[in-house]
């Protein structure tokens, strides 16, 4: 489904001025993961069979600007989460990518986002969670659905995201934020495409310009104590 970039950016403000002040949580700049199925080359986005019939990875090491936000409503206390940048990439050729292109990203989770023991989880479908895929060669711009974990692949069956301090498919790693969650363009929730269309990437938390950055959940923690 192809809309243009003025429609998509309506649906996106929509949601992001739909509740009150949002205060920034914590911000993580997005790396690629080591474990990825397709590698080599190493990616943080994996699009199988939706520029074509191949899988299409994209790293977010060439221009390192590629962010997640983790954001709370001032008044509801709800959560959400952001993701945003340009990725580089296109169809993986086992070394390299073959006619590769920039993909500029903007995703927001804006719904069902909650706290776990390690990091957040988004639970369940909403078309809340929207966001676009724009190639820049092209100017062409898709809008997408995160997708529930109907399998348990990434974690629980039913969770479209999860993004934990778990070291997750990371050899010898327990520790390190990784992000991982499906993607769909059909707004009902069921499977649009055939191949995998999902975030694999890791994280590392950028501190806070005055130097008291909240640390994860123990930091959220101290924030919730304050109110």
């Amino acid at each position: 489904m192809n809309i243009s970039k003025c429609s998509v950016a309506a649906a996106l403000l929509a949601v992001s001025t739909a509740g009150a002040a949002e205060l920034v949580i914590a911000e993580y700049d997005i790396h690629d993961h080591p474990g990825g199925a397709q590698l080599p080359p190493a990616y943080a986005l994996l699009l199988g069979d939706v520029f074509g019939s191949y899988n299409a990875t994209f790293s977010a090491e060439v221009y390192n600007n590629t962010r997640l936000t983790i954001l709370q409503d001032d008044v509801t206390n709800e959560f959400f989460m952001e993701i945003s940048g340009t990725l580089f990439g296109g169809e993986d050729g086992g070394t390299e990518w073959v006619d590769p292109f920039d993909l500029e990203v903007n995703f927001r989770y804006g719904a069902n986002v909650s706290a776990i023991a390690d990091g957040w989880q988004v639970d369940g479908f909403s078309t809340l969670n929207i966001g676009s895929f724009t190639r820049l060669d092209t100017n062409e711009t898709t809008t997408w659905y995160g997708k529930t974990d109907d399998a348990g692949m990434n974690g629980p069956a039913g969770v479209s995201m999860t993004f934990a301090s778990d070291g997750w498919r990371v050899d010898g790693d327990d520790s390190s934020w990784v992000g991982r969650g499906w993607f769909t363009q059909n707004a009902d929730g069921t499977l649009s495409h055939t191949g995998s269309q999902d975030w694999l990437f890791t994280a590392t938390l950028v501190p806070a310009p005055t130097g008291t950055a909240l640390l994860g959940l123990g930091g959220l923690a101290a924030m919730r104590r304050r109110r």
